[in-house]
């Protein structure tokens, strides 16, 4: 009896547990759900201020957006038109470097919105720095179509399905002796491999940081230190790719136009355009 009720009180005990740690995750979406809500509020009130050229008013309201937007970041919950608004939101506030990284953040989410890539090439125009890189060739896009079009998640899921399919069109084969899908394979097999190389191609993009220059203007030193003398300047909004971390600098690769930088040689144009700055000057992508 004794050993049934021991039973009984561990089965219980982990029920409870189960049920707080379900209520505990509801309680939380609940939060989140509320913030959203707040702040998509705020965010309406300041476009609105805004609109009736009230930019007090607009300024205090967008920052308050901007802190409920960044709480549910912080919380885990990431959404593209969370950074699509909180772009917005920094771009209303002055700040493009910032604007700058949330659109990125949103375009990576969210490719196939017009509207993101508007707001960029927007931004761009009126940046003190000219980019040196360029838009993708067009030609390049409508054959590339999926990858320029899909995210990271969706072509995984696409990538999955079509194995499914090839596996299945396999078996067909093997058991059914369907043989008439043989060419069905041969489909699936090169749209399978089209994909993985693009989730590879994905994948490595990904892992190479970006990052955004966010003080109004920096100097690109030869080392990690103020000690260093500086090469060249770049200026709020500038996107450079993160190579190197030494204590609180990074050394980074600008995608801007330099003074030193015109040469024939294409590697000491490439080493003109690196250079050191402070970790606290450069957001992230």
């Amino acid at each position: 009896m004794r050993q049934n009720n021991i039973l009984i009180i561990f089965i219980l005990s982990f029920v409870f547990l189960f049920q707080g740690g379900y209520l505990a995750d509801a309680f939380a979406r609940d939060n989140d759900a509320d913030t959203f809500f707040r702040a998509n509020k705020e965010y309406s009130a300041g476009q609105k201020a805004m609109a009736g050229r009230e930019k007090k008013d607009a300024v205090v309201k967008f920052e308050q957006a901007v802190g409920l937007y960044e709480q549910l970041l912080e919380s885990g919950f990431i959404n593209g038109q969370i950074y699509y608004n909180l772009g917005n939101a920094y771009y209303r506030l002055g700040m493009p470097g910032k604007a700058i990284i949330y659109y990125r953040r949103a375009e990576e989410m969210r490719p196939r919105d017009a509207d993101i890539k508007a707001n960029i090439n927007l931004l761009k125009r009126d940046f003190v720095d000219r980019e040196t890189i360029g838009q993708k060739p067009e030609i390049l896009k409508v054959a590339c179509f999926w990858y320029f079009y899909l995210n990271m998640n969706e072509i995984t899921v696409i990538t999955i399905y079509i194995y499914l399919a090839l596996i299945a069109s396999i078996l067909s084969i093997i058991f059914l002796r369907l043989q008439w899908l043989k060419k069905i394979v041969i489909i699936f097999a090169s749209c399978f491999l089209v994909l993985v190389i693009s989730l590879g191609i994905k994948a490595y993009n990904h892992s190479v940081e970006m990052g955004v220059v966010i003080a109004d203007e920096s100097s690109i030193r030869y080392g990690p230190g103020e000690e260093y003398e500086p090469r060249f300047k770049i200026h709020e909004g500038a996107e450079v790719r993160i190579e190197e971390k030494r204590d609180k600098w990074y050394k980074v690769y600008v995608f801007v136009d330099v003074e030193d930088s015109h040469d024939d040689e294409g590697k000491k144009e490439a080493e003109s355009k690196t250079g050191w700055i402070p970790e606290s000057e450069i957001g992230k992508i």
